[in-house]
């Protein structure tokens, strides 16, 4: 009988799934015969760029996170209005939340981290397992926590959690004290892609010196253009950015000309400006990438992934108006040439696919 898994993810960003999808890639490595269904509303072809197998895919997945006006600011207010109007209408939206998943007929779920989708397991009794770095309660508490109505969403949000029957933190991640009162938190390793180094393919590709220095300007899932035609020109340095920026400087060039993934591209790359972000930062740390990052003192995980990327990466942070004008030339160049520590390994990946496998041999003899 075939082993159903289903995979959901927040469409919050990218990096939910940039945490999660390495890890589906290794459990299909080790058990090809487990049936993998996707859950989003992340466009269908990002996941597939990830997934090194085939998957069904359902679209629509109830769960936002947090409403974003760019890729570091939130709309509280608007926030708070879509939690409020959710959890109003919570017993419909379970409801609608159990039919999906029982038209599914998962055998066990993996959520990254859509709390309603552990709700509905629990309510139909279908074993999950929770895996992230960060999670809604924390979010929701530490921009919300001081609205009236905060106390009643928050405990609905926690005790959704324990629908997973454990959840797997990678690190850099919050602590989550919390989420310990409802499910069993197992912290692993950080998980991250690793790319083919390739710098002097790269710089042929995009027709540059093979002495030219390049860096990756990529803010994730969250569309933001910086205002780079006003940078000043860095000697020695050129830039990737997304060919849609529509950059006409000598010194830029589009992500798309180099006919790289992006794993590769950055780990052939010798820098990467990025905010704070999961993905981007294990991706930049486990390839040995420098990174500069812009301040988002307001971001819960801004602390913990602060100290974890003093220890394993080349890393500094400006605020965000030295980076819009470009003033980042001394930190470009100290990155550049500062020594670099030993790369982090991502050993989340296996970690936390020997863990999930232990669940699904346990359920394959019962089903």
């Amino acid at each position: 009988m075939t082993f159903r898994l289903l995979v959901a993810l927040s469409p919050h960003g990218f990096g939910h799934a940039a945490m999660t999808l390495p890890i589906i890639n290794k459990i299909k490595e080790m058990v090809p015969g487990v049936d993998l269904t996707l859950y989003s509303s992340l466009p269908r072809s990002l996941l597939a760029s990830r997934l090194s197998y085939g998957f069904e895919y359902i679209d629509g997945i109830d769960d936002f996170g947090l409403v974003m006006t760019s890729a570091t600011r939130i709309d509280l207010d608007a926030t708070a209005r879509a939690y409020n109007l959710r959890h109003l209408d919570w017993q419909n939206r379970l409801e609608a939340e159990v039919a999906r998943l029982e038209k599914a007929r998962p055998d066990l779920i993996l959520a990254n981290v859509p709390y309603l989708t552990l709700a509905a397991a629990k309510a139909l009794g279908i074993p999950a397992i929770a895996l992230s770095s960060l999670n809604w309660y924390d979010l929701y508490r530490a921009y919300l926590g001081d609205r009236p109505e905060a106390d009643q969403v928050l405990e609905r949000i926690l005790v959704s959690h324990g629908g997973a029957s454990k959840f797997l933190k990678f690190a850099p991640c919050l602590p989550m004290e919390a989420l310990a009162r409802v499910t069993e938190l197992v912290p692993l390793g950080p998980s991250a892609r690793l790319g083919l180094k390739d710098p002097k393919g790269l710089r042929s590709k995009l027709e540059v010196p093979a002495s030219e220095r390049l860096g990756v300007i990529a803010y994730g899932g969250v569309a933001q253009r910086l205002p780079v035609e006003d940078w000043p020109v860095m000697a020695g340095w050129t830039w990737l950015v997304p060919a849609d920026w529509g950059v006409k400087r000598a010194d830029f060039r589009p992500f798309e000309g180099a006919g790289m993934s992006f794993p590769d591209l950055l780990a052939s790359s010798d820098l990467v400006i990025t905010k704070p972000g999961y993905g981007t930062y294990t991706e930049a740390a486990c390839n040995g990438v420098a990174v500069l990052a812009q301040e988002r003192p307001d971001w819960p995980e801004s602390a913990p992934f602060d100290l974890w990327m003093k220890e394993h990466a080349r890393y500094l942070s400006l605020p965000e108006g030295r980076i819009r004008k470009g003033r980042i030339q001394d930190e470009v160049e100290h990155l550049a040439t500062c020594n670099a520590p030993e790369c982090p390994h991502p050993t989340g990946i296996v970690e936390a696919a020997i863990i999930i496998l232990k669940d699904i041999k346990k359920l394959q003899k019962w089903l």
